[in-house]
């Protein structure tokens, strides 16, 4: 279940999306190395890292306790803005009053185990055990996951917000969303997305992040964001 629009393959076959753009962007100035890219589903990426068989892991990652004592972290490649999403039918709180997940508590969501929002929602649930939210996992496509949640087979979902401008735009999707505050965001996440580099691999994390500032600071990052989603999600320092 690759999210589309960060890594997906597309009619032709061919692997793209914004990380995939980025991380071509970011080997392109470091000619000292091969970049190959192997497709996989989102678990086999750790076990991949964790043997060894892949040096870097690229998958619009968000970061958490245990995954930083297995891998070393690149300076972040995206900056992220969720959204609550509600299906039309959902029983939802008020919406204007709803500042904290604690709004949410005892409310049933879906997502991908591992991803940005389900890390975010488990560091929630860790701090907040009395008013928990009710975490379901599926490694099914995330457009599957929303129409779960449209339908009603869950309450809400945490959603990439550009994720959610596309799917609301290709699929006219009848949803209605809440646009998390800075404050609440920062009770609960610094909302940036990584690559994952295995311990060990101190040099060719240097030479990434180097390579990263440079795509930065030279606009390639905006372009690819703007091809991707008309807005400029680079995490700007």
């Amino acid at each position: 279940g690759m999210p589309r629009p960060f890594t997906y393959v597309n009619e032709s076959g061919e692997l793209v999306g914004h990380n995939v753009e980025l991380i071509k962007a970011v080997f392109a100035r470091l000619p000292q190395y091969e970049l190959r890219l192997e497709v996989t589903d989102f678990p086999s990426i750790f076990a991949g890292l964790d043997s060894g068989r892949y040096q870097l892991g690229v998958n619009n990652f968000g970061m958490n306790e245990s995954r930083k004592e297995k891998y070393i972290f690149s300076d972040p490649i995206f900056r992220t803005y969720d959204v609550v999403v509600f299906g039309p039918k959902a029983k939802i709180p008020d919406l204007d009053k709803l500042s904290s997940f604690r709004g949410l508590a005892g409310l049933t969501t879906i997502n991908a185990p591992g991803n940005h929002a389900s890390t975010v929602l488990e560091n929630y649930n860790k701090d907040n055990p009395d008013a928990a939210v009710v975490l379901n996992y599926s490694d099914g496509d995330v457009l599957l996951q929303v129409r779960e949640v449209e339908e009603g087979k869950y309450d809400f979902m945490l959603l990439d917000k550009p994720l959610y401008d596309q799917y609301t735009a290709e699929y006219k999707l009848a949803l209605r969303k809440l646009e998390l505050t800075d404050d609440f965001i920062s009770t609960f996440s610094k909302g940036y997305s990584y690559l994952l580099i295995i311990k060990g691999q101190d040099q060719l994390a240097q030479e990434i992040n180097a390579a990263l500032a440079e795509v930065i600071k030279d606009g390639t990052s905006k372009q690819i964001n703007l091809k991707y989603f008309g807005t400029d999600y680079t995490p700007y320092r």
